[in-house]
């Protein structure tokens, strides 16, 4: 693995991090969280993806 490999790796890790932190704090019940952490794990980038650009609680 390449140093772009490495930084896509990186950075795969961190937003999945990112995205399950904000899954767990959260309002949804433990169902949906669940879900969603699992959509994340499962579905590395694309599961975080969707879940940061249109499920979050946007907090407005």
């Amino acid at each position: 693995m390449g140093f772009i490999g490495t930084l896509i790796w990186l950075a795969t890790v961190i937003l999945d991090i990112f995205a399950i932190s904000d899954v767990m704090k959260s309002n949804r019940d433990t169902t949906s969280k669940v879900v969603l952490i699992a959509l994340i794990l499962l579905f590395p980038i694309i599961g975080a993806g969707i879940y940061l650009l249109l499920l979050r609680d946007k907090g407005y």
